[in-house]
């Protein structure tokens, strides 16, 4: 008796399963705040043919003749300043300069910018560099720290914004107190920096 060859199955037999397809999720780019609503109720604008900057009402043109940190090529736009009160001993200076971009991303502008600046000695080190967001608007943020020409210990808030091909700086720089009591003033001002179109 012989047994017949049973049947082997040699294809898989295919059944409708439902896949689900991981979802792309794309991370927005950040909206910007329209530009009215950056600005403190009872700050005065400062404006010039190229930009215009925001600050509370006690800041006044100045002209300043050592930039500090700021290299000597660039060309200054405004300079501003606020004298001591009785509460502030020391002045708080926001000084506005601008330089055309070389290389190709303000990464590249800043480090052929530093390799340039070690020629030049200076009392300042750079102790924070970090690129950050002004409304939307990339940026770099430099916190230096030193002594000024009458010895005091300051620091000096530099942000580097590209616009075009021009390299803006804006920095905040007073004694090392009077710029830790002021530096929400400052990250609020510079939200109001913007080139005039």
């Amino acid at each position: 008796n012989t047994a017949s060859p049973q049947q082997i199955p040699t294809g898989i037999e295919s059944t409708a399963t439902l896949v689900v397809l991981p979802t792309v999720t794309l991370t927005p780019a950040p909206t910007a705040v329209p530009y009215e609503q950056l600005i403190p109720q009872g700050w005065k604008q400062h404006r010039t043919d190229l930009i215009e900057i925001w600050l509370p009402s006690d800041y006044r043109k100045t002209a300043i003749k050592d930039l500090v940190v700021l290299d000597k090529r660039v060309v200054v736009e405004l300079t501003l300043s606020q004298t001591p009160t009785e509460t502030s001993l020391y002045h708080l200076y926001v000084i506005i300069a601008s330089e055309p971009l070389q290389g190709d991303s303000l990464d590249s502008h800043l480090e052929i910018s530093a390799v340039e600046a070690t020629a030049t000695p200076t009392t300042f080190r750079l102790v924070e560099q970090q690129d950050v967001l002004l409304n939307a608007t990339p940026a770099i943020r430099l916190l230096y720290e030193g002594k000024s020409t009458d010895n005091v210990d300051v620091n000096s808030l530099i942000f580097v914004v590209l616009d075009g091909n021009t390299v803006w700086y804006v920095e905040y720089w007073t004694q090392i107190n009077q710029f830790y009591n002021n530096l929400e003033t400052f990250e609020k001002s510079i939200l109001t920096f913007r080139p005039v179109k």
